[in-house]
């Protein structure tokens, strides 16, 4: 009679220390270190053209493998030319959200101010025109903020820059 009392005890503590040893494994996992996220850059599409500067469209991909939500609090960059000739730099603040363990698509419009009036002209003269928007996106959350930098590189047509500049007057 005692003896199976007794086995019914230690069953009993086993599952009592089962359960808080799977307690105790959660609450360190809820205590994790936050992971970075990843940025990967997607397209950038050029809008319109004006006296005033450049307006383009920047579409990021971003992953947050994280328990909690992220914000796409900015994204700012510098627009190169070819030889490295700096066309201008511009922010924007999209304000997207990044599902908790998911990716989002974040798009922003960014206008790149004129640096110089001498960047405009070799820009109309050629046939193509390569660029580079170096940049980065700044992400923020529960207990994770960060800035993660990306560059976006190709090659505007003349006539993309002249369609963009009918749709920027």
């Amino acid at each position: 009679m005692f003896g199976d009392y007794r086995s019914r005890c230690r069953a009993r503590g086993w599952r009592f220390s089962s359960v808080a040893a799977f307690v105790v494994v959660g609450a360190l996992a809820g205590c994790a270190k936050p992971q970075p996220p990843s940025v990967v850059p997607h397209v950038v599409r050029f809008s319109a053209v004006s006296p005033g500067g450049l307006d383009f469209d920047v579409q990021l991909q971003v992953h947050n493998p994280n328990s909690f939500p992220l914000a796409a609090e900015a994204v700012s960059g510098t627009l190169y030319g070819a030889r490295e000739q700096k066309l201008g730099q511009g922010t924007s603040h999209p304000r997207d959200a990044i599902p908790a363990g998911g990716s989002r698509l974040v798009t922003s419009q960014v206008h790149i101010g004129w640096e110089n009036v001498t960047a405009l002209a070799p820009l109309f003269a050629a046939e193509r025109i390569p660029y580079e928007f170096r940049g980065d996106v700044t992400l923020g959350g529960e207990s994770l903020n960060v800035t993660l930098p990306f560059t976006l590189s190709g090659e505007l047509t003349r006539s993309q820059l002249l369609e963009a500049g009918w749709r920027g007057l």
